[in-house]
């Protein structure tokens, strides 16, 4: 695979994990952070509830992270079957 190759699978992985942690994050600060849900900040979740603000932000930051790594560990088809 070529260098471009590579560069685009990290971007794309990197984008769509980042979409998939987003939406992760919001969902355990909707059930387990403060009772204004998704609309807290990272600030009030750590002064409500710490451990809820950790989980928060790992998640947001292994997001990418995870899509990057899914990305590149995909195999690509064989170039027979892709249409012309």
């Amino acid at each position: 695979m070529s260098r471009i190759g590579v560069l685009v699978r990290l971007v794309v992985g990197g984008i769509a994990g980042l979409v998939v942690g987003a939406i992760a994050a919001v969902n355990v600060a909707i059930a387990f952070g403060t009772d204004r849900g998704y609309e807290a900040s990272i600030g009030e979740l750590f002064t409500e509830n710490p451990l809820v603000g950790v989980v928060v932000v790992a998640v947001l930051v292994a997001g990418p992270i995870a899509g990057a790594i899914v990305a590149l560990r995909i195999r690509p088809p064989p170039s027979g079957l892709l249409p012309r």
